[in-house]
């Protein structure tokens, strides 16, 4: 056995379920480590005769079954009280991992180049990025390089600490859980894990994503949408951090620029409901000739025939795009062949790319 435990709060569907614990208990990671499952009141009769009979044939399963509904925060709380081992690994039930991510993880645990640890989480949908560790902008924070080819990112340019971690998948040691105060139970699935993190990187703690870590995530199905109440979580948050964290957002877009970008001069079509774009982009330092402004459209039904004059698709200089994702674009493809290759991309969530490559 190793020093682990898997925390797993399940509110998910008995399907999910099911494909979650099959894939996980191919691991000999998992097979060797403690897992304590938490039931947040789940009456699924087939949930719950499949993780019996789990539990008679797997010698290191405890499964803990609340009689009402907590949420995430108060669950996995409780799944680590009963918990016996120094390590802590969090994960949701529609993350898909294998031996070596998962011993990458404890790797960097057990060497102390981290207290707090979560790999690249890729949906398996389509193979793009949906988490690459989490980042603040001006007044939101957001999924790091969410929507991107993890191909397209040359990650030995891109620094693994992060201000904050998503537990969809994250590790740290059990001392270290309890001694910054658990998962508030303020919140209830939404942003407990997110919190925590950020209180271990403002202590001086070391949150890192590892890049070469990979895990799949089928994001949303994880925890009953139902029982989000995200605007009042929100609040709750940034009243008691929104002066404390920095945004990082900009550090991330110039660790993607290059030469070539700088030496542009380009004309910004800005296509996004986030305020302050203008102010990132000329914290950039790039030469804009001129900038477009598209308010009052759907960010995610982007249609460039319809919002864009003839004379900016054939405009000799490079266009600069700012958008909420760089997935929004993806329905344009006939309008960007014509294009200039020097077209570049900027979005929310961090990415910084030229279009080509999206």
């Amino acid at each position: 056995m190793n020093n682990v435990s898997f925390i797993i709060s399940i509110d998910s569907s008995y399907e999910m379920t099911n494909n979650f614990f099959e894939e996980l208990l191919k691991t000999n990671f998992a097979k060797e480590s403690e897992m304590i499952i938490i039931l947040d009141y789940v009456d699924n009769i087939n949930i719950l005769n499949y993780l019996n009979r789990l539990n008679r044939i797997n010698h290191n399963i405890t499964i803990i079954d609340l009689d009402k509904k907590v949420g995430y925060g108060v669950a996995n709380n409780i799944g680590v009280n009963a918990s016996s081992n120094k390590y802590l690994f969090f994960i949701n039930t529609d993350v898909f991992v294998d031996d070596v991510c998962l011993n990458k993880m404890l790797n960097t645990l057990e060497s102390n180049q981290a207290d707090c640890v979560q790999p690249l989480l890729i949906w398996p949908q389509n193979n793009r990025i949906q988490c690459a560790g989490s980042f603040f902008g001006p007044f939101y924070k957001n999924h790091l390089f969410a929507g991107r080819k993890a191909e397209s990112i040359d990650f030995g340019l891109i620094p693994i600490e992060r201000q904050a971690l998503t537990s969809a998948l994250y590790a740290m040691s059990k001392d270290t859980f309890n001694e910054y105060g658990k998962f508030d139970e303020f919140y209830y699935n939404k942003l407990e894990s997110f919190e925590l993190s950020v209180k271990l990187t403002l202590k001086g703690k070391k949150c890192v994503c590892l890049q070469d870590a990979i895990a799949y995530h089928s994001q949303g199905a994880g925890r009953n949408q139902y029982y989000f109440d995200f605007y009042q979580q929100e609040a709750y948050f940034w009243t008691n951090f929104g002066k404390r964290v920095t945004p990082d957002i900009i550090d991330y877009y110039r660790y993607q620029t290059d030469e070539n970008m700088k030496e542009q001069i380009y004309v910004a079509i800005v296509i996004s409901q986030t305020r302050g774009v203008r102010e990132l982009i000329d914290s950039m330092d790039f030469t804009i000739s001129n900038y477009i402004e598209i308010n009052g459209i759907n960010p995610t039904k982007i249609n460039l025939y319809d919002l864009l004059p003839y004379s900016i698709h054939y405009s000799e200089l490079p266009l600069l795009f700012f958008v909420e994702n760089i997935m929004n674009l993806l329905g344009n493809q006939k309008w960007f062949e014509s294009r200039n290759a020097k077209d570049i991309v900027l979005d929310t969530y961090g990415n910084l790319l030229y279009i080509k490559d999206v």
